[in-house]
């Protein structure tokens, strides 16, 4: 059996993942980062992208981020993501029915509101672009 890290991927409603994995590629602001077990001491910001889990010697997993931050040191990789979205059990209607709910809201007349609905809305398209891999 592979060496394993664990993984944690945390938004401010809900732990998303929390599993050990072999090696783990994410969307790092200088470009993409693969981290594997021992792996030395980073903290980086992201950016709105993929993170692609492996175990077994292959893609077992994929999540949609929306930026956020990453600890990485030898035991253990913690992504911190303002919004994040499975895209291994996703369902193409349901994210199509979110997007179409955000893009409603965001003529709503609390700008807040509004705002908060075009950046959902942005992120839902990009999930629905990434959903078949």
């Amino acid at each position: 059996m592979a060496e394993t890290t664990n993984l944690d991927i945390v938004t401010p409603s809900m732990v998303i993942v929390s599993e050990p994995a072999e090696m783990v590629v994410i969307p790092g602001s200088d470009g993409y980062i693969g981290a594997l077990p021992r792996h030395s001491n980073v903290m980086t910001t992201l950016h709105r992208g993929v993170i692609d889990i492996y175990n077994e010697n292959k893609i077992t997993s994929k999540i949609m981020i929306d930026g956020g931050i990453a600890e990485i040191n030898k035991k253990s990789i913690v992504i911190l993501a303002e919004r994040a979205e499975k895209l291994d059990k996703a369902s193409r209607q349901i994210f199509q029915d979110k997007l179409s709910q955000y893009q409603s809201a965001q003529n709503d007349s609390d700008v807040n509101v509004a705002d908060l609905a075009k950046k959902n809305a942005s992120f839902m398209q990009a999930v629905i672009d990434h959903i078949d891999w």
